[in-house]
């Protein structure tokens, strides 16, 4: 069962996906939940993480900063990190977006059909989703990094972009 994000999540905004596929999302995000979070944190750190859990959302301050948002300037750059929910959401999307047949265009996300027959996704938009999550997933690692004595358990896995081929 998904902890943080939920179908309503996707009702609006970038990552809206037609309402008639809310019937269909439930299985996406209590699967790819779970799986990129245990990716991006290891497991007993993502253990550790859904424990705190309180509707949602951490209560522990180390955990905390983990699920917020944050901009930090380091020499030469700034990590940003939208925070956690928009992470999934963006990891979450890709997979609904690409597994049920459904393509973004000016008009919102729609049905992707031709007059013939129904044709697949043709993928745009997801991929740049899925490579804004990795974005994320790179800069809550260098967080969790530059912070290790807060989080000895650790264990996340390297992420890397899509070329959507």
């Amino acid at each position: 069962m998904a902890n943080i994000l939920q179908p309503d999540d996707f009702g609006s905004g970038e990552y809206k996906v037609p309402q008639n596929c809310f019937d269909s999302i439930q299985p996406y995000l209590d699967k790819y939940e779970k799986l990129y979070l245990t990716r991006v944190l290891g497991a007993e750190l993502y253990g550790l993480f859904i424990a705190d859990l309180s509707s949602g959302v951490p209560v522990n301050p180390i955990y905390l900063s983990l699920f917020n948002e944050f901009r930090i300037d380091e020499t030469g750059c700034i990590r940003i990190y939208e925070g956690m929910k928009e992470m999934l959401k963006q990891f979450c999307y890709f997979h609904i977006i690409r597994d049920l047949g459904v393509k973004k265009g000016i008009g919102g996300v729609g049905q992707y059909k031709n007059e013939v027959s129904e044709v697949g996704y043709n993928g745009f938009n997801i991929v740049e989703a899925y490579n804004e999550g990795v974005d994320n997933v790179y800069a809550v690692q260098w967080f969790i990094c530059e912070n290790d004595a807060d989080y000895p358990s650790y264990n996340g896995e390297n992420f890397r972009y899509s070329s959507g081929i």
